[in-house]
């Protein structure tokens, strides 16, 4: 009886991290599998909060067009995530 408490406090400090860990486990395969799916044409937020039309994939960098005439090829790692069209 006396292990019951010690148990119950163990327990406290180890589910709390490892759901944790699950979900951010969980998010970072999402936004692997929304980078992976980018094609041309896609509209796309970056992490440094640029808007703009994805131009050319090749993988591991991508080429983004910013504004009219002006293409950026940066990683595809920077980008946040894909603008949905509401129609």
């Amino acid at each position: 009886m006396e292990a019951l408490p010690l148990l119950v406090i163990l327990l406290l400090f180890l589910v709390p991290p490892m759901l944790l860990m699950r979900s951010q486990r969980k998010r970072a395969q999402e936004v692997s599998q929304m980078r992976a799916s980018i094609a041309s044409g896609d509209r796309i937020i970056t992490v440094s909060g640029l808007h703009g039309t994805v131009v050319a994939n090749t993988g591991e960098a991508i080429e983004v067009e910013i504004a009219p005439g002006v293409v950026v090829t940066m990683d595809t790692g920077g980008v946040m995530k894909k603008v949905e069209e509401s129609r």
